[in-house]
């Protein structure tokens, strides 16, 4: 019987995703079995899986974001009525890829499973209980009764989440941490449900390998196999290349076990350092009935070390340091828990496009679709992957969990292996760290689960992957920045300096950067309502997150922040001008994290990385991520994309030394490139201008003086202060020396970043269209602040740049399903007039 989720699939073996499904709510503690609800003749109402209670209510119109409803303290019973014809002698499996959380399965009248782990899949065979017409319910308990039973206390208490109990429950917790995440715990069958066809063969564990051995790639492969007829030969296939594979009886099966190797294959890179090539894997089984093949899926071949000498935490991809950079993820759908592969490639490509090489599923989350790690693997991002543990006590010596969690951890690694794009295994998220903020003895942060079991599955199933205990974790405390990985929010959450990013000689930021990052106007109209409903912002308020048992959210972090860069009064300004304070708070957020990561990007940095927490939001508000819930970009994330990309210009203020120029060149090739500085005063009169040529080798990274590009003392960071400043603005620019393509930009404010309004700066915009779809081209006469191309049904693939003084930039726009031709207007932070998009020919 297997009782895996497999990487691998018998090929032409049919498989039916079952429809026709209800829901119906019931009170805890109910119905026990199937006979008894005819009595209470529940309302069921349809549903479509997978789901969970809250998505069932959602698209029926029972439920809303801001209903308070608690899922775990009801019964929900969900039913199918579906017919299967089966020819007699024939095998049908009925497959669950996961039901949450204290889930009992019944078909018609039989008692076919029971799950108390919502990250287990399991199959059944099913022949036997199989009609024309069949009835199959799940009851998933309500948690709230069972929380009250009496058990072991744990050594210390979350305040991440209400209910302490949840510690023993393998359940996700999201829709359970009240403070910054939608009330909406997931109950239900929230992957699919399948009835599998006949199959001449079945696999019942697979483990499949791929590793590097210096020039050698190295496809291994063990198969369990059950086959009606004795498998008499079994051959391992990768492109051209083929394999015997040893047969050796295991039990009622078969165990096939080989490897095949490749001379010099073609290596795996993240996108940003190289190309994704891959190897697609079969097994051919011959039995005395016939061939069967098995489609084991693709592999990569790509060496992973984690360097930790001296406290670094370093990721050496092929024997070459990597900089990571990227996000925590989170699910696409916060409610269902599951999105279509259309949902998760768009999502993953603005990863990708932003120059984010790594992306971590955290351990408050869930573990992805099947989809989200073949598109990182296909688009070269890196993957760090927690185990879903994140702040409890767990209870470690308790042999029930830990055999549930040993077949959780198991599955999820067998899904796992074999993928190039699985850099990191961790053991949860702020264990170690929750521990040692309450002030517990160092022999209370960790223990056997992350420092033996979890370790030891991990080089079992996926020899080659790096193993961390927990993130945080590394230094004399958990969350020290200077050693081992950190979440990081000096700069953020504890308001320190934007100095303090280099202070804290970060090595690895696992976490970083959360702020209550606005939307573009679209969502938060959506939230706040008009200008004219100020009774609505309780309601965006109730959105913003906070840490749990604090005085403070995150909008108040921005707030401070606004205040710092702008020299505003946000508080002031709120109560003023609503617009105004979200446009600088937009602005503000996004500048924070870009200067942020031009002090980590250094060449004499200490950093190795730094995951921005998060990627997107859970609802609809100002939340953590730089993608909106609905999956548009905010300026956080423009920001982000600007300088994280392999080729990157760069600058830092280093007071009486300067401003220093930092060149990032992360390809294969040198660079040589053109660079120009120039000082503007006023918005437009340019008063110092100087350039030169640079050439910066393949893989590393340049650092030079600013001063370097001008004859005299300008005093350009406005250190020395020798009266007023004499200039505001200071543009660098890079271009290829030979074809003059724009390499990289930066702007540097010698004081603060401008607050004032002008009633137009000349800005201009026209679209026109090419062979690829449509272009926006814009100019200045004078600086334009943030300018931001706002074109509904279509996302820019810039936004929220500056404009020198008569400087000009062309923007293509991808379609989201706006109408052709677009219509829409540009504007900018500091100017009250904007200019309406119009059919033209280009502006030059």
């Amino acid at each position: 019987m297997a009782t895996e989720a497999l990487r691998v699939r018998v090929e032409g073996v049919g498989a039916e995703e079952l429809r026709g499904w209800e829901i119906a709510r019931l009170p805890a503690g109910g119905p026990g079995r199937p006979d008894e609800l005819v009595a209470l003749a529940p309302e069921w109402l349809p549903v479509a899986l997978p789901a969970t209670a809250a998505s069932a209510l959602a698209a029926a119109g029972r439920w809303t974001f801001d209903d308070e409803m608690d899922f775990d303290a009801h019964d929900w019973w969900f039913r199918c009525r579906f017919a299967a014809a089966i020819p007699a002698g024939t095998e049908r499996l009925l497959h669950f890829g996961g039901l949450a959380t204290i889930a009992d399965v019944w078909l018609n009248g039989v008692l076919l499973l029971h799950s108390s782990n919502m990250f287990h899949a399991s199959e059944r065979e099913v022949s036997a209980i199989l009609r024309e017409q069949n009835d199959l319910l799940i009851r998933c308990r309500a948690l709230q009764p069972l929380f009250a039973l009496k058990r072991p206390r744990p050594r210390w208490r979350t305040r991440l989440v209400e209910a302490q109990a949840l510690r023993w429950f393998r359940t996700t917790l999201l829709g359970r941490m009240p403070g910054w995440s939608p009330p909406a715990a997931p109950v239900g069958p929230w992957r699919p449900i399948v009835l599998r066809g006949a199959t001449p063969l079945a696999v019942d564990s697979a483990d499949i390998g791929a590793r590097l051995e210096g020039n050698t790639g190295v496809i291994t492969v063990t198969l369990r196999v059950r086959s009606r007829a004795p498998v008499v030969r079994a051959t391992l296939l990768a492109g051209a290349l083929r394999a015997p594979l040893a047969l050796r009886p295991d039990g009622d099966g078969t165990q096939l076990t080989g490897e095949l190797r490749l001379e010099s294959p073609a290596v795996w890179w993240p996108h940003t350092h190289g190309a994704q090539p891959r190897y697609g894997v079969r097994v051919v089984a011959e039995t005395a009935a016939g061939e069967v093949a098995i489609d084991c899926g693709r592999v990569g071949f790509r060496s992973i070390d984690l360097l930790t000498a001296d406290g670094d935490f370093a990721l050496h991809v092929n024997g070459r340091l990597v900089f990571c950079r990227g996000a925590c993820w989170t699910p696409l759908d916060v409610v269902r828990l599951s999105a279509p592969e259309a949902g998760y490639r768009e999502a993953l490509e603005l990863a990708r496009d932003a120059g984010m090489n790594m992306l971590r599923v955290g351990g408050t989350m869930v573990y992805e679709d099947d989809v989200f790690y073949e598109l990182c693997d296909e688009l070269g991002i890196l993957v760090w992957q927690d185990f879903m543990l994140a702040n409890m006590d767990y209870p470690a010596s308790d042999d029930a969990f830990l055999t549930s969690l040993g077949t959780e951890a198991g599955q999820l690694l067998r899904r796992l292996q074999g993928r190039p794009s699985l850099a990191v295994l961790c053991g949860g998220s702020e264990v170690e760290q929750q521990a040692a903020m309450l002030g517990l003895p160092r022999d209370t942060w960790s223990g056997p689960l992350f420092s033996r079991i979890l370790p030891e599955l991990c080089r079992q199933l996926a020899p080659g992957v790096p193993y961390w205990p927990s993130s945080p974790s590394g230094g004399p405390l958990p969350f020290h920045a200077n050693r081992g990985a950190t979440h990081y929010y000096g700069v953020g959450a504890y308001l320190r300096p934007l100095e303090d990013a280099r202070r804290a000689e970060v090595r690895f930021a696992s976490e970083c950067l959360a702020f209550a990052n606005v939307p573009d106007p679209a969502t938060v109209h959506e939230v706040l309502g008009p200008p004219d409903a100020p009774e609505r912002y309780p309601r965006w308020k109730r959105r913003i997150p906070r840490d749990a048992g604090t005085s403070w959210d995150f909008e108040d972090v921005r707030d401070h922040y606004v205040g710092r860069l702008f020299g505003v009064d946000p508080e002031q300004l709120r109560h003023a001008d609503m617009e105004r304070y979200l446009a600088l708070g937009r602005i503000a957020t996004g500048e924070v994290m870009a200067m942020t990561f031009a002090e980590w990007r250094r060449a004499r940095s200490t950093c190795r990385g730094a995951l921005v927490f998060l990627f997107r939001d859970l609802w609809p508000g100002a939340g953590w991520g730089v993608i909106d819930s609905h999956g548009r970009p905010k300026a956080a994330y423009y920001y982000l994309k600007r300088v994280l990309q392999p080729v990157a210009l760069l600058a830092t203020d280093e007071g009486v030394n300067g401003l220093a120029l930092h060149i990032v060149n992360e390809t294969a090739v040198p660079l040589d490139g053109e660079l120009r500085l120039a000082l503007y005063r006023d918005g437009e009169t340019q008063v110092g201008a100087g350039c030169t040529r640079v050439r910066v080798p393949a893989g590393t990274t340049a650092e030079l003086a600013a001063d370097t590009l001008l004859e005299g003392f300008r005093d350009i960071t406005y250190s020395y202060r020798f009266g007023s400043p004499g200039h505001n603005l200071v543009v660098v620019t890079l271009d290829d020396a030979v074809t003059g393509r724009p390499l990289g930009e930066t702007c540097f404010f010698p004081t603060r970043l401008p607050s004032a309004v002008e009633s137009d700066v000349g800005l201009e915009a026209a679209m026109t269209r090419d062979e690829i779809g449509w272009v926006v081209t814009m100019r200045t006469r004078r600086f334009a602040q943030a300018v931001v191309v706002d074109v509904p049904g279509y996302r820019p693939d810039d936004n929220y740049f500056h404009l020198p003084p008569a400087g000009a930039r062309r923007v293509r726009l991808h379609s989201i399903g706006g109408g052709d031709p677009p219509h829409g207007w540009v504007g900018a932070l500091n100017s009250r007039a904007r200019a309406r998009l119009t059919l033209a020919s280009a502006i030059v």
